[in-house]
């Protein structure tokens, strides 16, 4: 349709009168400006620009002679704008990608362009993620999030900035804040179908607190320990693992019973060897034993007797005397 009305207007600079000027500089002038930039935004932006420019002053400067002129050159500057927007981007320059979707987005409802309003707003949020990228790859943590917020005011449902937030969170060392937004990339993941982020968010959240874990097990908390081995299985709750190093740290605490219950749990997720089921059992079974629940005992060191645990479980069933 574009192309159509940028040859029809040729035609019209071709009929025009040239008598018409100001200063010198004729219809024929504004029209041949706008031509220019009509036929090159796409390959050279930036010189259509300044085409779009001087065809718009010289058609103001004419009145009512270059209404025409005017408003043809008004109906393309968001155009051309959203066109050096992109061009930027693609040089990676995404602060002047910035301020020209900036513009376009400015001469778009100024001139009452609908189609690149809508496209600077489907694009803005994305920008503003990729500076908080940029940003957070810097280090730039505080500033990152700046972005990512922009990027989420503008379009709540997009969920990339929600995992940046949360990264820059860890950054900041601000636990509370990565919680929350690894939480909402979850749930808004997670209703967007967007599995790539949810899965991220879930690998990230239990990698922290199963780090923290360890470092409360080498200061010897053990209370925290668990706490945060709890936190660690609400971002999985399927890893048998957990499940194991809980019953290992209940059982330090003379938890008896929670040793007992996720040892179980331990049981119905692990899908390794015949010894990794024999080593929950083992710890079951001296939970179990600490209760005085001598046959429970005797039931889970017989499961227990194998490979490097057959020589304890095998004397522990001796020593209860187990039928």
């Amino acid at each position: 349709m574009r192309v159509t009305l940028v040859k029809q207007f040729l035609l019209l600079g071709i009929f025009a009168i040239g008598s018409v000027s100001v200063s010198g500089q004729s219809i024929n002038d504004a029209i041949q400006a706008y031509n220019n930039a009509a036929t090159s935004y796409k390959q050279d932006p930036e010189k259509a620009l300044q085409d779009i420019q001087s065809a718009l002053q010289i058609s103001e400067q004419l009145g009512e002679d270059g209404a025409e002129t005017k408003q043809k050159c008004e109906e393309l500057i968001p155009t051309i704008y959203f066109q050096l927007a992109m061009a930027k981007y693609k040089a990676k320059d995404l602060q002047a990608t910035l301020d020209n979707l900036e513009k376009a987005e400015e001469t778009a409802i100024k001139y009452n362009d609908g189609t690149i309003k809508t496209r600077v707003e489907k694009t803005l949020p994305k920008l503003y993620n990729a500076m908080g990228n940029n940003l957070f790859k810097e280090g730039k943590f505080d500033e990152a999030i700046a972005n990512y917020e922009k990027s989420i005011k503008l379009d709540p449902n997009y969920i990339d900035p929600y995992l940046g937030a949360a990264l820059a969170y860890e950054g900041l060392k601000n636990e509370e804040k990565l919680v929350e937004y690894l939480n909402l990339t979850i749930d808004l993941g997670g209703k967007a179908n967007d599995t790539s982020n949810v899965e991220k968010a879930k690998t990230k959240g239990k990698a922290y607190f199963l780090k923290k874990a360890d470092e409360a097990r080498n200061a010897n908390k053990l209370n925290d320990v668990v706490k945060l081995l709890d936190m660690a299985l609400k971002y999985d709750g399927d890893d048998y693992d957990i499940y194991r190093l809980m019953t290992i740290n209940y059982g330090k605490l003379e938890r008896w019973n929670d040793a007992i219950e996720y040892g179980n749990k331990a049981l119905e997720l692990v899908k390794g060897t015949a010894e990794d089921k024999a080593e929950l059992y083992f710890l079951i079974a001296g939970a179990y034993q600490k209760l005085n629940k001598i046959s429970d005992a005797c039931a889970a060191y017989k499961n227990a007797a194998f490979g490097t645990f057959k020589p304890n479980a095998d004397y522990q069933l001796q020593q209860l005397k187990c039928q």
